[in-house]
């Protein structure tokens, strides 16, 4: 006796399946310390159960599956070889690239030019080592002092308005786009930079240089400098302010790190001349308790807390909602409200739960 379900319009059937589909795992561990295990899910595996109980459920649920793929560089050849002969590339929306810290052979970081000449999704996770995510935005990230961050993997999310399916043979040829960031029209980024915590237990720790490109951006937008004795003004780079007005919304993820980096990244926030949502993380997540292992070694535990209580953001007059991810912290929340608050001035409304959104007149 054919099963009931089955006798249900597939228009129906797409609906049902819809529900079953759980958030992608790299969305809900995005805030987290960078790890391999970004895609790995511990929630049920309700529609690949349900695609293995017949051949019309599996033709129905696989273009859902493959709408959030994964892809670690190394398997790029096949990965294509399978979603193209499958016909399962015009559904990937998402895409959640992986290089890892140690690759057997180093991978390419122009691997975007080839996957979006089959691929057209409207979200990229790439989540790998700092220097490769800098090669990738064709920015030089200075890893020399890296040994002190034991930073392996940082995570960079780009995502664009949700755009129609097309005909991917259409799709535009990137022999010649030098930047993943102009490769398509993106509007938002993330980024989650990792904690800077190991480095504190070095001495003169806030002589260090992050590894990260938005530190990179950050030192060479940063404004000239007028003493006579001041280094030379780094070169700029070229068409970053055009790439970085494409922004509109941007969450910033780095668990404690240095005065001095973070006046590096608000000089990149201020070149986001079109911003209209900031995120900014800056504590580890309620679960994390690094800082307590940490403390074990030469750490003064004072010293990363310091570092978050002292820093601010700028006035920017294209931001109408500010979020901090910080106020989980009972013992820095009243602070950093109050920093926050001062800041700010008065044009702007505190939910109470970490959002501030500017009072914008009435429109007419």
């Amino acid at each position: 006796m054919p099963c009931p379900l089955l006798q249900l319009p597939n228009e129906l059937l797409h609906h049902i399946i819809t529900i079953l589909a759980p958030e992608p795992p790299s969305l809900s561990q995005l805030y987290l310390t960078p790890n391999l295990h970004l895609v790995r899910s511990k929630q049920d595996q309700n529609l690949k159960h349900l695609a293995l109980t017949s051949s019309q459920f599996l033709d129905l649920v696989r273009p859902i599956l493959f709408s959030h793929a994964c892809l670690e560089l190394k398997d790029e050849p096949d990965f294509r070889t399978f979603l193209v002969r499958s016909n399962l590339n015009r559904y990937v929306t998402s895409l959640v690239a992986i290089s890892p810290p140690t690759p057997v052979y180093p991978d390419d970081p122009s691997w975007w030019r080839r996957v979006l000449r089959y691929l057209d999704p409207n979200r990229i996770t790439l989540l790998a080592p700092p220097v490769f995510i800098g090669e990738t935005l064709n920015a030089s990230v200075q890893g020399g002092f890296n040994w002190a961050f034991e930073i392996d993997l940082q995570i960079l999310q780009l995502e664009r308005d949700t755009c129609p399916p097309r005909d991917l043979s259409s799709l535009q040829n990137l022999e010649y786009c030098t930047n993943l960031l102009t490769a398509r029209p993106w509007t938002s980024m993330t980024f989650n930079e990792s904690s800077s915590l190991k480095a504190y237990h070095h001495y003169e720790y806030f002589l260090g240089r992050v590894p990260s490109f938005v530190g990179e951006w950050g030192f060479h937008l940063q404004p000239p400098a007028h003493s006579p004795d001041a280094d030379p003004d780094p070169p700029a780079l070229p068409d970053l302010t055009t790439i970085l007005e494409t922004f509109i919304s941007f969450s910033y993820i780095a668990v404690f790190p240095f005065f001095n980096h973070m006046e590096l990244m608000l000089n990149t926030i201020s070149k986001m001349a079109n911003l209209h949502q900031l995120t900014i993380q800056l504590a580890p997540d309620v679960n994390n308790h690094a800082t307590e292992l940490e403390q074990r070694g030469s750490l003064d535990p004072n010293d990363p807390w310091m570092e978050l209580e002292r820093w601010h953001i700028d006035q920017h007059p294209s931001i109408v909602e500010f979020r901090s991810r910080d106020l989980h912290v009972e013992a820095v929340r009243e602070d950093l409200i109050r920093v926050l608050q001062d800041n700010m001035g008065n044009n702007w409304t505190f939910d109470g739960s970490g959002t501030w959104r500017r009072n914008l007149p009435p429109v007419k």
